[in-house]
């Protein structure tokens, strides 16, 4: 029979190397992190994503981008002097939804990293691009669902007429009006994004009621951080 100060001691060493497990599961990745630099800790970082997803906010959204399916491939990371910030380049396959609309991307994406507490993090998240651009869809859609031409003239590069003509005309007009945007892809190129929209108007004129369904190709451009609609809005 062991006596109770030797129960005391050997429970203070089981609970010793419990310590010791939980230091490495901790420090281990940390220092083959570092034996691998930078690239591998923000290709990781990226993979990762790719098995967990993501849930990102959107401005005026009234839910996030949620990612179903995603996919970076051809990675390649450049980290800046001082190694305290470096930029991945690679091409993104992504599926997901905002709210009720399905959206989908293929094409450039180019996430900033930064390090903090000793990781590499994403500076924003790690969609940057994919997330201007729903931003920009978003809004938009919005500004036509309030027909406010103002906010749809702030979205358009500088020099675009912005909202105008004979649809803009009968849009306005509609009573109880929804614009729903059912579907986007999205093809993200360096400065540019081409995108499909599938779309649905509801509303009434005085004439008769309006339910109808289209599809229409977008083109936005990068100007800074955000992405401006050039040359039409609809």
């Amino acid at each position: 029979m062991r006596s109770t100060e030797e129960w005391s001691r050997l429970g203070g060493l089981v609970i010793a190397g419990l310590a010791v497990l939980a230091a490495c599961a901790v420090l281990i990745p940390r220092l083959l992190g570092f034996a691998a630099g930078p690239e591998a800790e923000i290709i990781t970082a990226l993979k990762h994503t790719e098995a967990y997803g993501f849930s990102l906010p959107i401005p005026l959204a009234d839910a996030p981008l949620v990612s179903q399916e995603l996919h970076f491939a051809r990675i390649t990371v450049t980290v800046e002097p001082g190694g305290q910030r470096a930029e991945a380049h690679a091409t993104l396959d992504f599926n997901g939804t905002l709210g009720p609309t399905r959206v989908g991307t293929a094409g450039v994406e180019k996430v900033p990293f930064v390090r903090r507490g000793g990781d590499w993090v994403p500076e924003k998240n790690t969609s940057p691009r994919l997330v201007a651009v729903v931003t920009a869809l978003e809004a938009r859609r919005r500004a036509l669902e309030a027909a406010d031409a103002q906010a749809l003239a702030r979205l358009t590069v500088p020099g675009n007429p912005g909202a105008g003509g004979a649809e803009w005309d009968e849009l306005k007009m509609l009573r109880g009006r929804l614009y729903r945007a059912e579907a986007w892809y999205i093809r993200l190129e360096r400065e540019q994004a081409v995108v499909t929209e599938h779309w649905r108007l509801q509303g009434s004129l005085p004439s008769r009621p309006v339910d109808t369904r289209g599809q229409r190709s977008l083109s936005l451009t990068l100007h800074g951080d955000e992405f401006l609609f050039s040359p039409g809005l609809m």
